[in-house]
């Protein structure tokens, strides 16, 4: 019996030490997971902001007339819509170019003509928040329509 609790008082703050580090290991793996899921939204609102500036600029080409707002599309008018888009997102970290292509080669600024296609490439500088991952992620997402009148 006095061996018994002899082997206790050894053990003493052992449980400290063992909750130390399980804690530290779970909030590691929950702080992880979180970074994760924060990233992969980032991503696919990346990619879906890119698809959606585009068809904005497609619908408002040179031609444009009857819509209310951005008729014809500039560049300040797809950043601004793009803008609006942000939910959850740093609006400051957010990039957006665009611009009327023919082919693969580059013509003018926006509004495009008929037979031009829209590029729009949306960059967000993701930051994490767990400290072990890397700093900053530089997402981009480029969309490219042909003009519709």
């Amino acid at each position: 019996m006095i061996e018994l609790l002899r082997l206790r008082k050894d053990e003493a703050g052992s449980t400290a030490i063992e909750f130390a580090i399980v804690a530290t290991t779970l909030l590691i793996i929950i702080f992880g997971i979180v970074d994760i899921g924060r990233a992969l939204y980032a991503y696919d609102w990346v990619a879906d902001a890119a698809r959606q500036g585009t068809r904005f600029a497609i619908v408002r080409g040179q031609t444009c007339s009857g819509l209310s707002s951005g008729c014809p599309a500039q560049a300040s008018d797809v950043n601004a819509y793009v803008a609006g888009l942000t939910l959850g997102i740093d609006s400051g970290q957010v990039t957006v170019t665009s611009g009327c292509y023919l082919g693969s080669a580059y013509v003018s600024a926006l509004p495009c003509a008929t037979p031009e296609s829209v590029q729009v490439q949306v960059q967000y500088n993701f930051k994490f928040l767990s400290p072990l991952a890397y700093r900053s992620w530089t997402m981009r997402s480029t969309s490219q329509r042909v003009v519709q009148d």
